[in-house]
């Protein structure tokens, strides 16, 4: 595409344009991150985000990478003049770096934002939290109402769910990448044994961009609304 070979191939805090994010300050390449700065990253659940931020003021982003969902959801709550809490879950500490500079090029309001450089799992293994070991560092630290929670782990999505069922209730919003067929099934069912439903939503190629780089063994699992009035 034209437009992409027009934008700068290196490292550089980009705005992103629109969508639910939009605002938004990541440190990224925006030759590689153009459907990231054109708010289209992933669009298959912007309209699932604009419905789930609303409903919540805390966000644990577990896979969390260069930022763009945690700085993302810092701007939709600044956008409608909230703040909240978030926690950043991310190993690798190339990454970690890239994420505080893209905290430290935003104006994150009254959100506080926390990065832990971590693993997140099932078990106690060295080097692996569990989601239901986490605390807030303000308010009600073992608050599990109204949270966001998004797992993007390459296929360690089982572990993280297993090691995080204090989550699982009604007022809490879930944005789940899966990597495997089987996973679809299993988790799914973890959420039916809370109460709770899931909507499969699969890849859907865009005019003009087609479909995003990645394999086709890949879906999400989000909230279902119907979870929203029990």
């Amino acid at each position: 595409m034209f437009l992409k070979h027009l934008l700068p191939d290196q490292n550089r805090a980009v705005r992103i344009w629109r969508g639910p994010f939009r605002g938004a300050v990541i440190v990224t390449n925006p030759r590689s991150s153009m459907r990231k700065v054109l708010g289209l990253y992933e669009r298959e659940l912007n309209h699932h985000l604009e419905r789930m931020l609303p409903l919540v003021y805390q966000v644990l982003d577990v896979g969390a990478s260069d930022g763009y969902f945690t700085l993302g959801c810092a701007a939709a709550f600044r956008n409608k003049g909230r703040s909240g809490k978030i926690i950043a879950f991310e190993p690798q500490e190339q990454l970690v770096e890239a994420l505080h500079q893209s905290i430290e090029q935003n104006e994150i309001g009254g959100t506080e934002i926390k990065v832990v450089q971590s693993l997140v799992g099932f078990g106690r293994a060295p080097g692996v939290l569990e989601l239901d070991s986490v605390r807030w560092s303000s308010g009600d630290p073992t608050s599990r109402n109204g949270t966001l929670i998004k797992i993007d782990v390459e296929g360690a999505e089982v572990d993280v769910l297993k090691g995080g069922t204090s989550w699982l209730n009604h007022t809490n919003q879930f944005v789940i990448e899966v990597h495997q067929e089987a996973f679809l099934e299993t988790i799914v069912h973890l959420f039916a044994q809370h109460g709770l439903r899931l909507k499969r939503i699969d890849q859907r190629p865009l005019p003009l961009l087609g479909r995003e780089q990645r394999s086709k063994e890949n879906w999400w699992l989000v909230s279902d609304p119907l979870n929203d009035g029990l």
